[in-house]
């Protein structure tokens, strides 16, 4: 599957206690923390959706809807027009 990827403008930097998402388009700013930090963190570095599904259920093999999480989080940044 593919990697995804930031739209055009949009800017993930790491901070001391999270991250941020910043459309330099825009103006929209959205302070990222938990796991939603770590997709993030995992889409900067050019990973699929499915490459991160299997690092999550890694990480969390206790959570049962894992997919179902991911995906509703994946299609919210794609509604804000963070992600292509």
């Amino acid at each position: 599957m593919a990697e995804l990827q930031y739209a055009n403008g949009v800017v993930f930097r790491r901070e001391p206690a999270g991250g941020i998402l910043f459309n330099v388009n825009t103006g929209n700013l959205q302070v990222i923390e938990g796991v939603a930090f770590g997709i993030c963190d995992m889409i900067d570095s050019g990973k699929s959706r499915d490459s991160i599904l299997e690092e999550l259920k890694n990480l969390y093999p206790e959570q049962q809807d894992l997919e179902k999480d991911l995906d509703e989080f994946i299609e919210e940044l794609r509604n804000k027009g963070t992600l292509d």
